[in-house]
């Protein structure tokens, strides 16, 4: 699938984009079957809506991803074939179809799946650049960070870092290659040309902001003890600092160090949250339709003058925010576990 996200650009839109029609005409049969489905469960008292919720969430996908393309063609030909896309105006108006397509994917999510999201009443604002270290865990929670960005950051673009298989979506692939983004091959095995990719991003960064899931994965418990033996193999007092985690993957430093060094102007805003574990694969969302608890948000800010620069200052500094950001969540699972 990596190699297939890695293909040029037009034959890899020609099989995406040419397989959204494909996709809805399997989608809308799905959805005609949980309905037959949905009867035989409800005579057995089993949830019987779970997979007609599902289908219908994946419609309302595909047709945002539909929706996207069909805006992104809209926009070449208003940017006279392309000739103006990196404008100022261009990059603004294709930042703002950018949240519009995640805020619709999160909505749907709200309204198909039950999905809550309860967002901090304020943020304080940067007063400058600001780079953005979010948790991940599940396909919905790396939404969040440019959500969070239209809410509370007006007038940034947001610059991710995404994974080169998110290319495979028509929608992020157009306009995650039409703004200033950052599509990583994590099976590359060039580290070094991975990070000066991220690095570029702080070109030109103005007053906008730099986003990065600096776990790089889903947390499970195999791979947490995997990722503390290859650190203790080259740090043993690294491995000692972060093995304490419970619910997050260690940072991978490269990443967001990179970022921080190249833009030592810019805040640092970590992101946590509580109730998108369930939505870590397919079998988990459909199992947990229609979901009870609110996701909650949690967010804390460093500004500038608070950030190390030193090479290893600063990375013990990453893994002690990482750690705090561990024990908020630690916190709510333990008050889960007492209201249970």
């Amino acid at each position: 699938m990596t190699n297939f996200a890695r293909l040029h650009p037009l034959v890899r839109r020609f099989f995406t984009i040419g397989l959204l029609p494909i996709a809805l005409v399997i989608v809308s049969l799905y959805f005609v079957f949980s309905i037959i489905l949905g009867f035989f469960l409800g005579v057995r008292r089993k949830n019987p809506t779970r997979h007609t919720r599902l289908a219908l969430m994946l419609f309302w996908y595909l047709l945002l991803e539909l929706l996207g393309v069909l805006i992104a063609l809209m926009l070449w030909f208003g940017t006279f074939f392309g000739y103006k896309m990196k404008s100022s105006r261009s990059q603004d108006i294709h930042a703002s179809v950018q949240y519009f397509w995640v805020t619709s994917v999160l909505k749907g999510a709200a309204f198909f799946l039950r999905t809550r999201v309860q967002f901090p009443k304020s943020v304080p604002a940067p007063n400058g650049p600001c780079v953005i270290a979010a948790q991940h865990s599940s396909f919905f929670d790396a939404l969040i960070p440019t959500i969070l960005v239209g809410i509370y950051f007006k007038n940034m673009i947001p610059r991710h870092v995404l994974k080169s298989e998110l290319l495979l979506s028509p929608s992020l692939d157009i306009y995650g290659n039409r703004l200033p983004n950052q599509f990583v091959n994590r099976e590359s095995g060039n580290a070094d040309q991975e990070i000066a990719g991220i690095r570029s991003l702080a070109n030109n960064l103005g007053s906008n902001a730099m986003i990065i899931f600096p776990e790089g994965t889903f947390y499970t418990e195999r791979r947490f003890k995997r990722i503390i033996q290859k650190i203790a193999a080259t740090d043993t007092n690294r491995a000692d600092r972060v093995s304490s985690l419970q619910n997050l993957l260690p940072v991978k430093p490269g990443g967001i160090s990179a970022m921080l060094t190249a833009s030592p102007e810019s805040g640092l805003y970590l992101v946590a949250h509580r109730g998108f574990e369930p939505f870590g694969s397919f079998k988990e969302i459909l199992a947990n339709i229609p979901f009870k608890n609110p996701v909650e948000i949690f967010i804390k800010s460093v500004p500038p003058s608070k950030i190390p620069r030193e090479k290893n200052a600063l990375l013990e500094f990453i893994d002690y925010e990482w750690l705090a950001l561990d024990a908020w969540l630690e916190s709510k699972v333990v008050s889960d576990a007492s209201s249970s």
